[in-house]
């Protein structure tokens, strides 16, 4: 479910700048860079910094305020300000959002087809503590709200990530950052 949470990030950022794009045509390109705190991370009450450099290309479904297809790359670093540990997410790839059944008034169905490399976590001047990389495929239903009532996903490749019910990042990353 992290993951689904991931690609609603992802997509409720997207929509953000729909309006932006609608006008622009069906194609939309942007760069984010800008920086943040978690005060938060991982719900263990650490506070860790970040920043990140992210670019997308988006391009909407024809009469739906949801996207067809997205290509995004990035950098986002995660800085413990009690210690200075810096870990470095990277991630790449295409994801494309098929509607197979329903519409967005009622209970609908989308397929997000995403491949490249999802996620990869190192440490910046050192090793890959892990790497998602390949084809995954979640099949995701909505109620007339916007609200999951199903959810499964596929995968091709290395997903040490989906493969830990998406519960990897936060054990990789509290661990590399110092936090106990």
């Amino acid at each position: 479910m992290k993951r689904l949470a991931l690609v609603g990030a992802v997509i409720a950022a997207v929509l953000v700048f729909a309006p932006v794009a609608a006008t622009a045509g069906p194609d939309e390109h942007f760069v984010d860079v800008g920086t943040d705190t978690d005060p938060d991370f991982c719900g263990t009450g650490q506070q860790i910094d970040v920043s990140f450099s992210v670019r997308v290309n988006l391009w909407l479904m024809e009469g739906a305020e949801d996207f067809s297809k997205i290509t995004q790359s990035g950098k986002v670093w995660f800085t413990n300000p009690d210690n200075g540990r810096t870990v470095l997410v990277r991630f790449s790839g295409l994801t494309t959002n098929v509607v197979t059944s329903g519409t967005e008034e009622g209970v609908h169905t989308h397929v997000f087809t995403t491949n490249g490399l999802p996620e990869l976590i190192k440490l910046p001047n050192g090793p890959v503590l892990t790497r998602d990389a390949g084809l995954i495929v979640e099949t995701v239903t909505v109620d007339e709200n916007g609200e999951v009532i199903d959810y499964s996903a596929t995968w091709n490749g290395p997903h040490p990530e989906a493969e830990s019910g998406f519960e990897l990042f936060c054990d990789v990353m509290t661990g590399a950052l110092g936090i106990e």
